[in-house]
């Protein structure tokens, strides 16, 4: 078992509900057309980058909560889902139309093969997807320090969040 903190910036009615009912209902699924397919996203160890995501898109409130990375598609380590997760990824690849533009931080491609992947029955035996991005320009010529690496992940089915509570900066409401 491996489990990690997670920060999801979301509407304050959404994250309430969802605290009362011990995770059980309350956060709507992002259907949005980019990074990493339809689910409930986070931001692993890494509150700040809620907060900057909160006030950038007024969101009212930020969940902390703990999540298993045993559950999820873990593109961060090497093991056979892993491997299996990539071929399956590559296939669907060949059936989806849209396109990535990275300069742009537009990711629909990769979207589309998420979404392909989490409603095939290879999706149904995890509950999301746990990825580093990097984004921007390196700050080395031709090198891998990029400012804006991060690691997200996107949960298809909530029943495996862990302690969910609200976040508010510098200390947790319990």
């Amino acid at each position: 078992m491996s489990v990690i903190k997670a920060y999801h910036a979301g509407q304050l009615q959404e994250i309430e509900s969802f605290i009362a009912t011990n995770g059980r209902s309350g956060i709507k699924p992002s259907r949005s057309s980019n990074w990493l397919g339809s689910g409930v996203c986070f931001w692993e160890n890494d509150p700040e980058r809620a907060e900057t995501w909160q006030a950038q898109q007024r969101k009212g409130a930020i969940l902390e909560c703990e999540i298993d990375t045993n559950d999820l598609f873990n593109l961060l380590q090497k093991e056979n889902a892993t491997d299996e997760f990539y071929l399956e990824a590559q296939k669907h690849s060949k059936t989806v139309k849209s396109q990535n533009n990275r300069s742009q931080q537009q990711f629909n491609l990769d979207n589309d093969v998420f979404n392909q992947i989490q409603t095939s029955a290879f999706g149904k035996t995890k509950y999301g997807i746990r990825m580093a991005f990097y984004m921007g320009n390196s700050v080395t010529l031709d090198g891998n320090l990029f400012p804006n690496q991060h690691i997200q992940l996107c949960i298809w089915n909530t029943d495996i969040i862990i302690n969910p509570r609200k976040y508010i900066p510098g200390r947790l409401e319990l």
